[in-house]
């Protein structure tokens, strides 16, 4: 994979309870890229009170994906913004593309704004099995067993096809995730670093 250009576009991919979060938090503070969370938009929008934000509500309550294109809407004012911020380092996806549809979404808007070579996808890899341990231990309120058990079966229907997408665009770092917080921040910079980030 060739050397990135500026500013970086880092996605950071994986299952649930891989770690994405933690790593995308590492990264925004040792390159101050900014941040971008679908999951942190959507709790935003929710707090607005109005129709949209009960359906959002409502749909992640019952365990279903927000629409793409509502997803978008809450995406683009803040990618325009950092679009317009001279001095923009890189900006981070954390767990989106969520779908093979975002993705090809993703990649038509990273080459409208010229950032088509600026692309790596990180792929945080830990098994079904380690991944259900993680959640279960972390007990959130959407951490039941079942819920993790349709959101491990999302991962391997919906975002499985997003890996596969990078990787043939050549552009997919995988990460084993199944070790220390630490270790997998230093594995990433490695990486990182081979593409010019540092």
């Amino acid at each position: 994979m060739p050397s990135l250009r500026k500013p970086y576009v880092l996605v950071i991919l994986g299952r649930p309870g891989s770690g994405k979060g933690t790593q995308a938090d590492l990264l925004e503070k040792k390159f101050k890229f900014e941040h971008l969370s679908t999951g942190q938009l959507l709790r935003s929008r929710m707090k607005k009170k109005d129709l949209v934000a009960r359906i959002i509500k409502k749909t992640i309550g019952t365990g279903h994906l927000v629409p793409t294109p509502i997803v978008f809407q809450l995406w683009m004012p803040r990618l325009e913004r950092f679009r317009l911020n001279r001095r923009l380092k890189g900006v981070l996806f954390d767990g989106s593309p969520r779908m093979l549809y975002e993705a090809r979404m993703l990649d038509e808007t990273m080459e409208f704004y010229g950032w088509k070579n600026n692309v790596a996808a990180l792929n945080i890899i830990v098994s079904p099995k380690e991944a259900m341990k993680r959640l279960l231990k972390r007990g959130r309120h959407d951490d039941q067993k079942d819920d993790i058990a349709n959101r491990l079966k999302w991962f391997r229907t919906e975002v499985m096809p997003v890996l596969r997408f990078f990787q043939k665009k050549g552009v997919r770092i995988d990460i084993d995730g199944e070790r220390s917080v630490q270790k997998i921040h230093e594995d990433i910079l490695r990486k990182l670093k081979k593409l010019g980030i540092k």
